[in-house]
C-alpha cells in the first residue's frame, strides 16, 4: 500500500485499484442494503509478558457507505489510561474509492477531553483520557484506515492479564483476526459468548519457544441492531471473553490483599465508634449512625490519588476520616473499618453499578466500590453504599441487581447484589369522592410514598420554590382527568427526610356523570409516579434484547365514589387481571348500596424484562388505554 504515494511508479498504480477491489469486493455490500458502514477487516495482536503487561497492536479498515455512516465515523475516539498504559498511533488514512490516499495527520486534528462516564460519576482523573481524532475530508465511500498500538507498563492485577472482545457492533462486521501471545506457563481460560447466527468462526492455537499463540477468526458477524432500553452493548453482542485467572475467587482475593492494608482503624476512627454507637439499643441503630456518619460527614470527592492500582486502591482509612473527603472506594474502605470497630463483619465489596458481568470467565471491569456486612457464611447479607449523601437507602436502587465481588480472603464467587422488594418502593392513593343529585363529582385526594418513590419526590421538589413545588403536585394530579379543579393542596416538607413525603388536596369535577357515564378519577391512564414512565419504555412490538426498567415498584389506587342518587345503578365491569410472575396489573370493583369501591394495583418485581416476557407490557399497555376512555355505566331505574 505504500506504493500508492510513488506518482512515477504507474504499474503500482494501476495494481492497487485491483488488489483493493479484491481484498473488499464491491458484491459485499449487496448483502447490507440497510447498512451505513462495514468493518472489513481488523487485525489485532495482543504480546502478553509473563508479569502481565502487554503490547496491543490493532489495525482497522471501515468503509463507509452513506451519510449516516460518514457521520458516525467523522471522528475516532481512543480511550488512554495513563495510569497502565501508553497510546501509540501509527498511521491514519482515508482510502478513496479511485484507490487515491488522504494521510490525516492526526496530531494536528485530535484533541483531549475527559471521558463522558467519569464526568458523570464526579470523578477527576487527569490520567483518564478520550484522544478524539477529526477525519477531514471523510467521503461517503471512503475506507478509513488506522493502526494503533497500546503499551500496558502496569497490569491491573499483577502477574495476570484478562479482556473482553466485543466483535459484534451497531455494522456489520467481515473479517477479523485476533491473536494472543502469552508465556506457554501461563493459562488462558476463554469463552465466546451470544454467538451471531450465521457467523463464521476458526481457531487455532500454536505453541513454539515457549509461547503459547491462541488464533482467532470471524467472519460475518452480522449488525447488531441497537433497542431502546437495553442493557449495555458489551453484555448481549458477541463477544470473545479471555482471562488468565481461572476464577472470580482469584480476583476476590486481589482485592482482599489489595485492600486489607489500608482498613487499620487509627485511635480517632475507634473513639468516633464509641461515640456514634454509644446508647444504641440494637445492631440496626448502630449499623445506621455509622453509615449516615460516613454518608454525610465524609464528603464525596473525586479525585484519583492512587499510586498502585489507580480505579481499585483506596486510601488509609486514617487518612480519609481527617480528610473528611474520598471517592466511593474510600468511603466504603471506612464504613467497613468502622463496622469492624462496632464487632460486625464487613468486607469492601466491588460493583458493577447498573450492569451485570459474565460468569463464566473473570473479566473484573467494575466501577464502583461499598460495604457489606457479612453472616456467619462470610455471605453479604446488608449492603451499603455511603457514596450519597442525601439518601436514606443503604443501596440505591440504581446499584440492585447488578454484579457484585466481595473482598474475602478465602475468595467469593461472583454475586448480584439484592433487588429491594416492590413493596418498599411504594405509592398509595386513596380517594373519597361523592356524586351529587346534578352529577358534580367532589372529593379528596391523599398520596403517601415510600423508599425510591418517596426519594424521587424530594428530589424533584426540594430544588424547587414552595409555589414551583405546588404547580408541580396539582399537575400530578390534574392531568388524571379533564376539567378537575384543586384545592386544600398541602404537602410535608421533602427537605425532612425523617417522615416519608405524602400530600392531599380536594378537588371538584362539574358535569362528571353527564349522558348516564362517570370516569371515575382511579381509572385514569396515569398511575403513580414512575409507573408510565417505567411502562413507556415498551416503545416495540417486539424485543430481541431484555428491556430494563431499572426499579421495582408498587402502586396501589384506591377509590371510594358514593352516589347520592339513590335511582343511580351502576354497571359494573369484570375484574381485569394481567398478572405474570414477575409483573402484575388488576383492577377491581365492588357495590354496596350507594358505594362504588375501585382499587387498581401495579406491581413490578423485575429490573429487567426478558424478551419472552415482553408482551405482558404491551398488555398492561393496552389495558391502561382502555380502561381510561372506557367509562362506568349509569343506570336509572324508572319509579
Amino acid at each position: 500500500m505504500v506504493g500508492l504515494t510513488c506518482k512515477k511508479t504507474g504499474i503500482v498504480i494501476w495494481l492497487v485499484p485491483i488488489l483493493f477491489c479484491l481484498l473488499f469486493p464491491p458484491w459485499v455490500y449487496a448483502k447490507h442494503t440497510q447498512a451505513h458502514s462495514i468493518l472489513e477487516k481488523e487485525t489485532e495482536h495482543i504480546d502478553v509478558k509473563e508479569d502481565g503487561t502487554y503490547v496491543d497492536t490493532d489495525e482497522i479498515f471501515i468503509r463507509v457507505l452513506d451519510e449516516k455512516g460518514k457521520r458516525q465515523h467523522q471522528v475516532l475516539s481512543l480511550f488512554q489510561n495513563l495510569n497502565y498504559s501508553t497510546l501509540e498511533i501509527d498511521k491514519v488514512e482515508l482510502i478513496h474509492q479511485d484507490a487515491t490516499i488522504t494521510k490525516i495527520d492526526w496530531k494536528k486534528n485530535s484533541r483531549e477531553t475527559n471521558p463522558a462516564q467519569t464526568t458523570r460519576m464526579n470523578i477527576y482523573d487527569p490520567k483518564q483520557k478520550i484522544l478524539k481524532v477529526f477525519l477531514p475530508g471523510l467521503k461517503i465511500g471512503d475506507t478509513i484506515h488506522y493502526k494503533v498500538r497500546i503499551r500496558n507498563f502496569k497490569p491491573m492485577i499483577k502477574g495476570h492479564f484478562f479482556g473482553n472482545a466485543v466483535l459484534q457492533h451497531p455494522f456489520p462486521v467481515k473479517n477479523v483476526n485476533l491473536s494472543i501471545s502469552l508465556p506457554a506457563n501461563k493459562p488462558l481460560f476463554t469463552l465466546i459468548k451470544d454467538r451471531a447466527h450465521g457467523s463464521r468462526i476458526r481457531f487455532t492455537k500454536v505453541e513454539s519457544s515457549g509461547t503459547v499463540t491462541y488464533r482467532w477468526n470471524f467472519q460475518d458477524i452480522k449488525e447488531l441492531v441497537p433497542e431502546p432500553g437495553m442493557p449495555e452493548i458489551s453484555r448481549v453482542a458477541m463477544r470473545l471473553l479471555f482471562s488468565t485467572m481461572r476464577s472470580w475467587k482469584d480476583v476476590s482475593k486481589w482485592y482482599y490483599r489489595l485492600s486489607e492494608p489500608k482498613l487499620k482503624p487509627t485511635h480517632s476512627i475507634i473513639q468516633k465508634v464509641t461515640e456514634l454507637t454509644k446508647n444504641k439499643q440494637s445492631d440496626m441503630d448502630k449499623i445506621k449512625a455509622l453509615f449516615f456518619f460516613v454518608s454525610r460527614k465524609i464528603r464525596y470527592m473525586g479525585l484519583i490519588e492512587e499510586a498502585k492500582r489507580p480505579g481499585f486502591e483506596p486510601h488509609e482509612v486514617g487518612l480519609t476520616f481527617e480528610r473528611r473527603y474520598g471517592v466511593c472506594r474510600d468511603k466504603a474502605a471506612l464504613l467497613v473499618a468502622m463496622l469492624r470497630v462496632a464487632g460486625f463483619r464487613a468486607a469492601p465489596v466491588l460493583v458493577k453499578a447498573g450492569g451485570k458481568l459474565d460468569k463464566e470467565i473473570p473479566v473484573p471491569y467494575f466501577n464502583h466500590a461499598v460495604a457489606a456486612i457479612l453472616g456467619k457464611n462470610r455471605k453479604p447479607f446488608l449492603f451499603l453504599d455511603p457514596t450519597s449523601e442525601t439518601s436514606n437507602q443503604f443501596l440505591p436502587d440504581y446499584e440492585q441487581d447488578s454484579s457484585c465481588l466481595p473482598a474475602i480472603k478465602e475468595g467469593s464467587d461472583l454475586l448480584l447484589t439484592p433487588i429491594n422488594p416492590p413493596w418498599k418502593n411504594f405509592l398509595t392513593m386513596e380517594i373519597h369522592d361523592k356524586i351529587d343529585r346534578n352529577g358534580n363529582l367532589a372529593g379528596t385526594i391523599k398520596v403517601q410514598t415510600g423508599n425510591f418513590i418517596d426519594t424521587a419526590f424530594r428530589s424533584i421538589l426540594m430544588p424547587r420554590s414552595e409555589d414551583q413545588q405546588k404547580k408541580f403536585l396539582e399537575a400530578f394530579i390534574m392531568k388524571r382527568r379533564p376539567g378537575i379543579r384543586i384545592s386544600e393542596l398541602s404537602w410535608t416538607d421533602p427537605s425532612k427526610t425523617q417522615m416519608p413525603f405524602s400530600f392531599k388536596c380536594s378537588f371538584t369535577i362539574k358535569n362528571a356523570a353527564a349522558q348516564d357515564r362517570i370516569y371515575p378519577i382511579s381509572l385514569s391512564q396515569e398511575l403513580g409516579l414512575l409507573d408510565n414512565w417505567i411502562l413507556s419504555k415498551a416503545s416495540m412490538t417486539s424485543r430481541r434484547y431484555p428491556l430494563r426498567l431499572d426499579y421495582a415498584i408498587k402502586t396501589v389506587i384506591r377509590e371510594t365514589l358514593e352516589i347520592m342518587d339513590d335511582s343511580i345503578q351502576v354497571v359494573l365491569p369484570d375484574t381485569r387481571d394481567i398478572s405474570s410472575g414477575q409483573m402484575l396489573f388488576s383492577t377491581t370493583f365492588s357495590m354496596a348500596g350507594n358505594r362504588l369501591d375501585i382499587e387498581r394495583a401495579f406491581i413490578n418485581k423485575a429490573l429487567e424484562i426478558a424478551p419472552e416476557r415482553y408482551q405482558d407490557i404491551l398488555n398492561i399497555q393496552a389495558e391502561l388505554i382502555k380502561d381510561s376512555y372506557m367509562p362506568l355505566l349509569l343506570k336509572k331505574e324508572k319509579k
